[in-house]
């Protein structure tokens, strides 16, 4: 599964694989409290149901690191860290971030939240460094993110506005 952030593969340009992460993308979002009141005199609650509004997301990838120069543990360390910076770099632009998920087809607009479970799997004067770590994102808004549906063919299928 490939994944590009803002146009730039995750594995050519950054070195890193994304082990899973692509099912945090489907989860619908959950819906916000809507106003209501829960009147003693009367059974149940009323709740205006006329407009609902949902909470934004939160995605998490999971990440390897990998770089191999086994001829030249000082090159393997450069190489590491420009893509590491990279990364870092690119995650720190300005506004939201383009995030395409090979997987599902689909681009996702997102804004980097934070780095965590980070793990050195080797030893950086080996020649082979390899690091594990999550990449955690965030949405502004979950329309953003979704495709309205609206109508429906002759057959019931939803067709996508």
């Amino acid at each position: 599964m490939g994944y590009k952030l803002n146009n730039k593969d995750f594995k050519g340009i950054f070195g890193i694989d994304v082990t899973t992460g692509s099912n945090t993308f489907l989860a619908f979002p959950k819906r916000k409290e809507s106003l209501n009141k829960n009147w003693a005199e009367l059974n149940g609650l009323e709740i205006d149901l006329q407009e609902p509004f949902f909470e934004s997301r939160e995605f998490k990838l999971n990440c390897c690191l990998n770089v191999v120069n086994l001829g030249n543990a000082t090159a393997a360390k450069t190489e590491y860290w420009n893509k590491y910076n990279g990364l870092f770099t690119e995650l720190s632009g300005l506004g939201t971030h383009q995030l395409f998920v090979e997987d599902l087809g689909k681009t996702f607009y997102v804004y980097y939240k934070e780095q965590s479970n980070f793990q050195k799997l080797t030893s950086f004067s080996s020649g082979k460094i390899a690091v594990t770590f999550d990449l955690v994102f965030g949405e502004t808004n979950p329309s953003d993110n979704m495709d309205a549906v609206y109508l429906v063919d002759e057959q019931d299928r939803y067709l996508i506005a």
